[in-house]
């Protein structure tokens, strides 16, 4: 019986593999100029969920939704290439993510900007890397609702020598440089290390205010500094601060994307290299750190997390904008 029940297990996953397989491979798929190839369009690109340097973008057999800036300057570099793409239209939806990978995206969004108009519409949340991304286009869309903003730097670690201790656990670690192990939660920080850090958060938080108030011409950097204290904004309340164009939808953002542009009311917006449905299905996050794995659980506070448990040593892809 038991046999009986092996070999028809065996049998149902051959069956579902051969048919995953054909339906893969007859899937239709986006070429990588694009949606259709005819006619003056304007480029729709999806910047969805955590934003990370790695080149996968999540999946559905993964749960979760990661906006890769692998894929994501490679959509907006082609874009900008494509004589037919007249406009583009940036739908973001993310709370942020890495550092390194926004500034990326940042910068591809200004270089396609600078050839022709790029237009912003945020979702339910464009906040830290979400906002810095968005602050490089030429106008920018949020819904009254949007959560945005959050331009701000923190620095999110946890001590646990005092627990360890009255666990028994002894900490062994061995280091080559006088501050390899900084931000290590088996001691307490020191007076100089905190210094350091301090210096390297403003450093960086310095980084986004520039972005935003070479982005936004409309503010200048000491506004931009008065907003940059983390605080996450309504898209009305973002209106009012210079933040934000236009408070609308994906719909309003397709009028301005075709009006900037110079086409027709009726000109199409289409996706822009998306993958397919079977492309997303099997997709695997190859390229994601593993500081990216444990910084999606540590909630939501307005710019930067480090890994808890690991240290300060790693370089910027360990820090996230969050």
């Amino acid at each position: 019986m038991q046999a009986k029940m092996i070999k028809a297990f065996l049998v149902f996953l051959l069956l579902f593999a051969v048919i995953t397989a054909v339906a893969w491979l007859l899937a239709p798929r986006w070429s990588l100029t694009g949606g259709s190839a005819a006619g003056e369009r304007v480029a729709l690109i999806h910047l969805e969920g955590m934003i990370t340097g790695g080149t996968g973008g999540g999946g559905l057999l993964s749960g979760e939704s990661l906006a890769s800036s692998v894929s994501l300057c490679d959509r907006l570099y082609r874009a900008r290439d494509d004589d037919s793409v007249k406009a583009v239209l940036l739908r973001v939806n993310s709370p942020g993510g890495s550092a390194a990978a926004s500034d990326e995206i940042y910068h591809a969004v200004a270089a396609v900007s600078a050839k022709k108009p790029v237009v912003v519409s945020m979702g339910d949340v464009a906040a830290s890397g979400g906002y810095y991304v968005s602050s490089a286009a030429d106008y920018i869309y949020a819904n009254g609702a949007t959560l945005t903003g959050s331009i701000g730097v923190v620095f999110n670690l946890i001590n646990w020598e005092e627990a360890a201790a009255k666990l028994g656990i002894k900490d062994v670690t061995l280091t080559a440089g006088e501050y390899k192990d900084i931000g290590t939660p088996w001691r307490e920080m020191t007076d100089q290390e905190r210094s350091m850090l301090t210096e390297l958060m403003t450093e960086v938080h310095d980084q986004f205010i520039a972005a935003v108030d070479a982005g936004r011409e409309d503010l200048d950097e000491q506004q931009v500094r008065e907003l940059a204290t983390g605080m996450i904004y309504t898209g009305a309340r973002a209106l009012e601060l210079g933040l934000i164009d236009e408070v609308g939808g994906l719909e309003a953002a397709k009028v301005k994307a075709r009006e900037l542009a110079a086409l027709d009311a009726y000109a199409p917006v289409e996706d822009y290299g998306r993958p397919s449905f079977w492309d997303e299905f099997f997709s695997v996050r190859a390229g994601r750190s593993d500081a990216m794995d444990i910084l999606k659980h540590l909630g939501s506070d307005p710019l930067m997390h480090l890994s808890q448990g690991l240290y300060l040593n790693a370089t910027l892809r360990d820090l996230a904008m969050r």
